[in-house]
């Protein structure tokens, strides 16, 4: 697909390819735009509410530009923040947990946080490296 520049030249520069965003949120896909901002100029284009184009513009073309190697990079990059987003949310409440915990030890917080946080296998074994000790009864 080339585009015509404003010279009325065709150019062949350029990576224009459609992300679904049913799979890649635009949350995810702005993230990746912004990472490759420093070698690419990135459009989005909104095609429906499930699939967007995306138009990559190098800011210097160099004699090994591949579009499809930048393509695959950009994808792989595009779920990588997807993923990364759905980790984030549903581990939320368990980093929550971990960091009221750990707040609470150290005196920062007055009261206990709800919840009981432990690991049995952990209590089970006393030689472990790690310890994660249950709330003491109260």
């Amino acid at each position: 697909m080339a585009e015509t520049e404003n010279s009325g030249t065709p150019n062949t520069n350029l990576v224009v390819f459609e992300i679904n965003l049913s799979i890649v949120s635009p949350e995810a896909l702005l993230k990746t735009c912004y990472w490759f901002s420093r070698d690419y100029v990135c459009e989005v284009k909104n095609q429906s509410d499930s699939k967007a184009n995306v138009i990559l513009v190098p800011k210097s073309v160099t004699p090994e530009f591949n579009p499809n190697s930048i393509r695959d990079v950009f994808l792989t990059s595009a779920l990588d923040f997807a993923l990364r987003e759905q980790i984030e949310a549903k581990t939320s409440g368990i980093r929550d947990l971990l960091l009221a915990k750990a707040f609470s030890e150290s005196g920062v917080l007055e009261d206990e946080p709800d919840g009981v946080f432990g690991d049995n296998i952990e209590e089970s074994n006393p030689d472990s490296m790690f310890k994660i000790l249950s709330n003491p009864q109260r």
